[in-house]
């Protein structure tokens, strides 16, 4: 009788306990990150009366939750890869609407820009067309600046972004942390493996949370504890020891942040180690496309002003003076580090657009010599000095190294701000330099049909490109004499020296040249003159029409909207790439998030048929006791 209540009531408490577990997996059948979970029933130790072994009923050994290791990794890698793509897609994609904009772009205000250029070769007198072509180079700069600001503020933005991410990333370590302590401190006896099935299911979500803003990499320990690594294995939490991210200023560049890691030794930059996540979208975003295009724009911008001011200084305006700069732009940024224990200086400027690249530099003293390391990994070196000069790239730099020490370093950023201080610098039509410096005469009086050429302009600084000088034929006129110093064929002859003629002669003299075709007569004589008064000179504006047309960039080759256009399509491929493994990545996870529901969630028509069969095992269970009761009033009344 002791045994079939004892099997009864066994039964009652382990069905009990079903039916509660089962009801639990109905309650949170919309719960995310919820497993189901299912009673394990074992039959308890059978005991031993008079020669046999006698059944003493069933119990609840364990409530297990349905889990799959290889499923749940799989779900929070491809959520970290999705999150990634998602994060860098999105802010690419910001990137190229803004340059590749056929009317807010830079390329339609660039054209409009070289026809006001036109239109003044086309009418250099007209003070309309100069005032047009300054209000022109107003709007073309203030685009340029326009686009500069807003990837500024994207630039602060990303910057937040990644702070805010370090943060959460923090929080959710220390969260899982927290769980791994709960664990422990409400840990099975020595006789039972039992966890909590909804402990560690939260702890799973924050794992899963976690690899949205990071790649990580979990190792179960075993005895409730957990632990996370990221970048090249560096620990953010070992069981119930976590360890933190922080996002500082860069030694090199206060501008931008790097993620520092604070382990158990010292603290060190692993931003470069850091992938998957928003995280890891982010930086990928901040290294391999923003700066790269402002870079790129600030390049743009310093070809067209160094290009434009080269030739304008070639000119002469309406004043009879030579011509001036017409843009500046913000000088390329040396920035020393903040570990640096010498003092040396740098500067750097822009010697040679056609060789100037978009990449940063690193100039590092190492005792004896300078290295200036790029971005993509040429270098150059120069041999310490005060000063030292290195030319390199399209750079020049002037370092004071008098009191430099080894492991000085400096960043240098020779494009990044020079869209952004792209200015016009003259607000009067008449300082517009259309007209050549020089022109050229014949004398009235010659008998020859010799020609000479309108003159162009070799070397703008010579001080002497505005002095007349006087060309005569000679008897015979196969002499050439000068009253200046002229240069014929490399060769230098001094004033009224006879030079010898012959058709086709170039004439290089203070700082232009000439050329003469034809057949001269004793006693013609030419001149070269300023130009001053040649309001209706458009020869110099036709030549800064044409510098449109005319490779600037890559060593000569690639023209302003040539090179514009390639950092159009260079931003265009990366956000098109991004874009499709965004959605590659966006299906692979949701068949991985299918995988583990399948495997893990709650199916209400399961879980409908075990409320039944528990609860009918329940009513069996129930009408033993009734029969237990009823055996032993018997008993007890056969012996009354």
């Amino acid at each position: 009788m002791a045994d079939l209540l004892n099997n009864a009531v066994s039964g009652l408490m382990a069905f009990q306990r079903a039916l509660s577990t089962t009801s639990h997996n109905i309650a949170n059948v919309n719960t995310p990150g919820y497993s189901r979970q299912t009673a394990e029933f074992v039959t308890n130790p059978p005991a031993f009366f008079g020669g046999n072994y006698f059944g003493n009923g069933v119990s609840i050994a364990s409530v297990t939750r349905a889990y799959d290791q290889f499923l749940t990794s799989e779900v929070r890698d491809s959520t970290s890869i999705f999150t990634r793509s998602q994060k860098f897609s999105e802010l690419s994609g910001y990137i190229d609407d803004v340059l590749a904009d056929p009317q807010g772009g830079i390329s339609p205000i660039l054209h409009d820009f070289f026809e006001s250029v036109q239109d003044v070769a086309d009418d250099p007198a007209s003070s309309t067309a100069r005032y047009a072509l300054i209000s022109s180079a107003d709007t073309l700069a203030a685009r340029f600046q326009s686009f500069d600001q807003r990837f500024e503020e994207l630039t602060r933005n990303t910057g937040a972004d990644i702070r805010s991410t370090v943060d959460d990333i923090n929080a959710l370590v220390g969260q899982i942390r927290d769980v791994n302590v709960t664990l422990n401190e409400f840990a099975p006896s020595a006789a039972s493996t039992q966890q909590s099935a909804d402990l560690l299911d939260k702890r799973d979500a924050l794992l899963a949370e976690l690899a949205q803003k990071v790649d990580i990499s979990v190792v179960d320990e075993g005895e409730n504890n957990l632990s996370i690594f990221i970048g090249n294995g560096q620990t953010m939490l070992s069981g119930t020891s976590a360890f933190s991210l922080a996002a500082q200023p860069d030694n090199g560049d206060p501008s931008r942040d790097v993620i520092s890691y604070s382990g158990l030794i010292s603290v060190f930059d692993i931003s470069s180690n850091l992938t998957g996540g928003e995280l890891g979208g982010l930086l990928d975003f901040r290294n391999n496309v923003l700066e790269p295009t402002r870079n790129a724009l600030g390049r743009t911008a310093i070809g067209l002003a160094e290009t434009f001011n080269a030739q304008m200084r070639d000119g002469m305006d309406l004043n009879g003076n030579l011509g001036q700069d017409f843009f500046s732009y913000a000088a390329p940024q040396s920035i020393a580090f903040s570990s640096n224990l010498g003092t040396p200086t740098v500067s750097t400027v822009v010697s040679d657009v056609t060789a100037l690249t978009i990449d940063n530099y690193e100039l590092e003293f190492d005792g004896a010599n300078w290295s200036l390391t790029s971005d993509s990994g040429s270098s150059a070196t120069v041999a310490n000095g005060a000063p030292a000069t290195l030319v390199f790239e399209g750079l020049t730099l002037t370092i004071n190294g008098a009191t430099a020490v080894a492991g000085d370093r400096f960043t240098i950023k020779p494009t990044l701000a020079a869209s952004g201080g792209l200015q016009v610098l003259t607000s009067d039509p008449n300082e517009i330099a259309a007209a050549a410096p020089i022109r050229s005469n014949a004398s009235l009086n010659n008998l020859g049909s010799l020609d000479i050429s309108a003159g162009i302009v070799t070397d703008a600084t010579d001080p002497n490109l505005l002095n007349t000088a006087t060309l005569t034929f000679d008897n015979p006129p196969t002499t050439l004499r000068a009253d200046a110093d002229v240069v014929v064929g490399g060769v230098a002859y001094l004033a009224g020296a006879a030079i010898p003629f012959s058709n086709n002669m170039l004439v290089d003299a203070n700082g232009w040249q000439v050329s003469l075709n034809g057949a001269p007569q004793a006693g013609d004589v030419f001149s070269v003159e300023s130009n001053v008064g040649g309001s209706g000179d458009n020869r110099n504006a036709l030549i800064l029409g044409n510098l449109q047309n005319v490779g600037v960039f890559d060593g000569g080759i690639a023209t302003y909207q040539e090179d514009y256009g390639a950092l159009v399509g260079f931003v265009g491929s990366q956000t098109l790439s991004a874009n499709l493994e965004r959605d590659a990545q966006e299906s692979l996870l949701i068949q991985a998030i299918d995988r583990l529901s399948a495997k893990a969630s709650v199916n209400l028509d399961e879980e409908a048929a075990d409320l039944v069969r528990y609860q009918q095992a329940y009513e069996a269970t129930a009408r033993l006791i009734s029969t237990a009761q009823t055996i032993f009033e018997t008993l007890l009344n056969s012996v009354r």
